[in-house]
Parts: C-alpha cells; sequence; structure tokens
C-alpha cells in the first residue's frame, strides 16, 4: 500500500534541495494524475468544473517535521496569482485512509478549484515518510510544519490559511485550533472529538489503533484519550477561527453525539460554529456530497477567501 502513488502517478519536473529545517521542502516533483481519475472527472462533473479541475497542478512533496522526512501533496490553481491556502487533515491511519490518486483528484483538486492552494500531509511513518504516527501526538506537528512549506510554494497567501478534516483529520483539526490562532477558517467533517466514547462504540479502535499508535498507551491512557478529546478542552479552541462541523446522523465509525458533545461546549463557551446534521448519512457524508462541499466553499470563502468579519456571539436582537 505505502507504495500505491508510485504505481499510480507519473512523474514530471522535479527539484531536490538540501535543507534540515523542519517545514523546509526536500523534494517537489509535480505529479500527474491517471487517465482513470481524469475520465472521471469528465464524466462525473459539468465541463466547466471538470474542466477547471483538469488544469490544477499537482505535486508529491518531501519536507521535514522533527527532523523526519515526511511526505505530502499540495495541489494548485493552474493559473498565474495569489491564492489562499487550505490544510487538509487525511483520516485513518497508517495505510487506511492514505491519499491516494482518488482522493488526490477528487477531493483534494476538488477543493483546490475554488481557487486555492490545497496541501495534505501523509503524516510520519506513510507513503515512503520516516517515523511512526502517534494519532494525534507528535504527529500534530506534521500539520503545523505545512505551514512554512507554503511559504515556499511562490503563489500561496500565507496571511489566509484555512484548515479542514474528516475522522481523525476532524481530531488533528481541532489540535491546531487548540495549538494556534493562525487559521481564518475551520471545517470539520464527522470528526473524532471523544476518545472513550470511540472505545466503547468500537472495542477494536483500542486493540489495533490506539495501543499499538500512541505511545505508552497502557501506562498514560486516560491521560493520552483526554489529550485527543476535544470535549474535554472545548474552551481552548481558538475562537478568532470560526469552526463548521458537519455530521452524518447515520455515521457508524465516528457516532455523531461526539459531534453534539462538543458542539453544545462551544456554544457555552460562545465559539463561532455552525453546525449541520444531516439526516440519514453516513460516514463521509456521501448521501449529501454535494452539499456538504458548498457548504464547506461557502464557509472557507467567506471567512478565509474574503475575510468577512465574524459573527456576534453575544445574546442579542429582540
Amino acid at each position: 500500500m505505502k507504495n500505491i502513488l508510485l504505481n499510480f502517478l507519473v512523474f514530471g519536473a522535479t527539484f531536490s534541495g538540501y535543507a534540515q529545517t523542519d517545514g523546509e521542502i526536500v523534494e517537489r516533483k509535480e505529479i500527474f494524475l491517471p487517465d482513470s481519475v481524469t475520465t472521471a472527472f469528465q464524466s462525473s462533473y459539468d465541463a466547466g468544473k471538470a474542466a477547471k479541475i483538469l488544469k490544477l497542478r499537482y505535486y508529491r512533496i518531501v519536507y521535514y517535521s522533527d527532523g523526519l522526512k515526511v511526505t505530502a501533496y499540495s495541489i494548485e490553481p493552474g493559473e498565474k496569482g495569489i491564492y489562499p491556502c487550505i490544510i487538509s487533515n487525511r483520516g485513518g491511519n497508517r495505510d487506511f485512509g492514505q491519499w491516494n490518486p482518488v482522493m488526490i483528484g477528487r477531493f483534494l483538486g476538488r477543493i483546490a478549484s475554488w481557487d486555492y492552494i490545497v496541501i495534505a500531509s501523509q503524516y510520519r511513518g506513510n507513503d515512503g515518510g520516516e517515523g511512526i504516527e502517534e494519532f494525534g501526538g507528535k504527529d500534530i506537528n506534521d500539520v503545523f510544519n505545512l505551514i512554512p512549506v507554503l511559504a515556499q510554494i511562490p503563489n500561496a497567501d500565507t496571511s489566509r490559511i484555512g484548515i479542514e478534516g474528516t475522522s481523525r483529520g476532524g481530531m488533528m483539526t481541532y489540535l491546531a485550533l487548540k495549538k494556534s490562532c493562525r487559521f481564518k477558517a475551520a471545517v470539520v467533517t464527522a470528526g473524532m472529538a471523544n476518545a472513550f466514547n470511540i472505545i466503547a462504540s468500537r472495542p477494536e479502535m483500542e486493540k489495533i489503533v490506539f495501543s499499538e499508535l500512541i505511545p505508552n498507551y497502557s501506562a498514560t491512557k486516560e491521560m493520552s484519550l483526554k489529550e485527543r478529546s476535544a470535549v474535554y478542552w472545548a474552551e481552548s479552541l481558538c475562537r478568532q477561527t470560526p469552526l463548521l462541523i458537519m455530521h452524518g446522523s447515520s455515521d457508524w465509525r465516528v457516532l455523531p453525539s461526539e459531534s453534539l458533545e462538543l458542539v453544545n461546549k462551544l456554544i457555552q463557551y460562545k465559539h463561532p460554529t455552525r453546525f449541520i446534521l444531516y439526516e440519514g448519512a453516513d460516514h463521509g457524508i456521501s448521501e449529501y456530497r454535494e452539499e456538504r462541499f458548498a457548504e464547506m466553499k461557502r464557509h472557507f470563502d467567506y471567512y478565509l477567501r474574503d475575510g468577512n468579519k465574524l459573527p456576534n456571539m453575544e445574546p442579542h436582537g429582540r
């Protein structure tokens, strides 16, 4: 699985460096999506939308994070200009949920087609990267170190950076908002917000994910799970970052009660939050895919691209 991208992508122009500083690019190669993916664009989208996605430029990047070489992907508009940026956090762990040619094109490419530069880490230890991911531990640095990576992309406007994530990627997004106010807008889809609930509903997650990836898990279980559960530190999420949370009511991987619990706390702390619960939708909200993308675009366009002011979160009105 770790070589899936090498099997499916054709590499083009490349340059290499010898940077040793975290966030500096070691290697950046232009890649081209396989015909099966590009053909799917033309059959799935209208001509205008497909054409815009096909004009995007795709790159495979190796960068330093905590001294480790980590793999990421950036997708950039083909036209000249300066563009706002979105960091996208993948779900899953290890090989499961890795960015692959289909997801790079159909998800990251879809977002980039809105005139954003999108960048996404595979996290350490994956897709040829060094180290071992910690499922919300030190691998959060792999997310933050994408910011100096963006600073090395000439057409990236690093004064306007947003962040988004699904499932485990939602947890990574919450962790980022806990540690920084750098992000102008954030979107979370079916984000893990209470790891104790995950264990209760899916006991196998503790056995095959938490205990294998979280360092010293048996001795630090309660502390480690709380550190990865935004419901325990909702008041610490940066209130300068407006947040859109979406969840499917029929999601079995991450129960919607996790988002509901977090949203209630965010309301209490007057965090600018919009919450959408999609009736009967699964983990990826596949039944309302177009609506999900439309809401994500609206949120990023309003706060990140256009820089609109935050709403008044104090009680007001008649």
